[in-house]
């Protein structure tokens, strides 16, 4: 009996803890939503506004028919499209290439993957003001590289490949060899062999693939900045950096532009928790 009410205990603690930290997570988004749906321009900081000014979706109808947030949102996404079809060819051979075969600097390759994707900090911001310093290079000299969002998408996904290709290597290594040996016999290219055969098979590390690609590329704005592309996190943020700002407009911008990731995590957890556990588990 001592045994069963410590269980419940602990259960009831752990619920209470539990819907503690949801509440705290979700507090901040509650004010966003309520600033979004506020008549006027207010930044709301307490519940009782809402009851005095009613509630309303101009906001919302002012963002979807801004030009400017649609051709945004339209170039986001085609970065977004971009990145996960450059991801997908370029890390998935890779990561096929480190699983399956030894070569002259495997594992010091791998290691040094495994510590760029760990730095940060000083180093991450110095890196990113040498990007910029070589992408105005190759601007002046010819190369359009400065509003292209080709080569957007491709710094994207340049600055993936570490910690991608660390995860879809664990995850082909719980792959059995035979699959591709079988493949292999019966006259299949390489191409078909990681494309056609290992890429069907690992399902849920592309899933992952494509989600974290199309992430990175959807809310990342500081690049877009460098490259003069306006990305809809970029017009995003610049709202949120004017003289004046219109909280309102600002928060339903910003509840439209979580709205896709959010979307995403919701569809694709079963895929994230199994790429997860056989993959980035590993690291």
């Amino acid at each position: 009996m001592a045994r069963y009410w410590l269980r419940l205990v602990g259960a009831v603690a752990l619920t209470t803890l539990s819907a503690l930290i949801v509440f705290i997570l979700l507090y901040p988004v509650l004010f966003a939503v309520l600033t979004s749906l506020v008549r006027g321009q207010s930044l709301v900081t307490d519940p009782a506004q809402i009851l005095a000014t009613g509630i309303s979706l101009e906001h919302y109808l002012k963002a979807v028919s801004d030009p400017r947030f649609i051709n945004a949102t339209v170039l986001s996404l085609l970065v977004a499209v971009t990145n996960i079809v450059f991801a997908l060819v370029v890390i998935t051979p890779a990561a096929y290439a480190f699983s399956r075969f030894k070569f002259p600097g495997r594992d010091a390759l791998l290691v040094a993957y495994l510590v760029l994707n760990q730095v940060g900090g000083g180093f991450g911001v110095a890196a990113v003001i040498a990007l910029y310093v070589m992408l105005l290079k190759l601007n002046q000299i010819g190369v359009p590289v400065i509003g292209n969002p080709v080569v957007l998408a491709a710094i994207y996904t340049a600055g993936a490949v570490p910690f991608q290709t660390w995860m879809v290597k664990n995850y082909l290594d719980a792959l059995p060899r035979e699959i591709d040996e079988s493949a292999f016999i019966d006259g299949a290219s390489w191409r078909q062999i990681i494309f056609d055969v290992v890429l069907p098979a690992s399902k849920p590390t592309m899933i992952v693939i494509a989600l974290f690609a199309f992430m990175g590329a959807w809310g990342e704005f500081i690049i877009a900045n460098f490259l003069r592309i306006e990305t809809l996190a970029a017009y995003v943020y610049e709202t949120a950096t004017s003289q004046t700002i219109f909280w309102s407009d600002f928060a339903a911008r910003t509840i439209i532009f979580a709205i896709p990731i959010i979307a995403i995590y919701v569809f694709t957890q079963k895929y994230i928790g199994e790429a997860m556990r056989y993959g980035a588990g590993k690291l």
